[in-house]
């Protein structure tokens, strides 16, 4: 009964607190290479049967916020399982932003996770590449973008 009612009461913090949000506009890390290319498997924090990897956390601190940030990708065997016609390819960049503020000192924790995912033939020369209307959702302690790119 406490967990969840301090669960609820984060959730609330984050969605209804003003003020908290950054002013800046949350973009993907247009740097994170795709569906977690060069990362070396055995360094992650989540086991190899997970279906979401997380690579070591990126923590700053300053003396009123954490930032985490986090590059998450599928497992190879999630990644797998979407199905893409042939001769198409789709390209998702995302990331999300939740800024918790701290009722009892007055810090700000913020949780940053970015994504990147390719899936079906996205380097083919012989598709063009379509930029899609980006999803986007923006409130004072919850940010998420997500650009979607299609190659036919």
């Amino acid at each position: 009964m406490r967990i969840a009612f301090a669960v609820s009461a984060a959730v609330a913090a984050c969605l209804w607190s003003a003020g908290i949000a950054g002013a800046d506009t949350l973009t993907p890390d247009y740097a994170q290479v795709a569906n977690g290319s060069g990362d070396d498997p055995s360094d992650n924090l989540t086991p190899g049967a997970s279906p979401i990897q997380v690579p070591d956390l990126d923590v700053r601190h300053t003396p009123d916020t954490t930032v985490v940030v986090a590059h998450p990708y599928l497992a190879p065997w999630v990644h797998a399982l979407v199905p893409v016609p042939a001769n198409i390819g789709l390209e998702i960049r995302g990331a999300a932003r939740v800024t918790l503020p701290s009722p009892v000192d007055g810090t700000t924790t913020v949780l940053n996770p970015n994504g990147h995912c390719v899936f079906g033939a996205v380097d083919d020369p012989a598709l063009s590449a379509t930029a899609l209307a980006p999803i986007r959702i923006d409130t004072p302690g919850f940010q998420l973008v997500i650009d979607p790119a299609l190659s036919r």
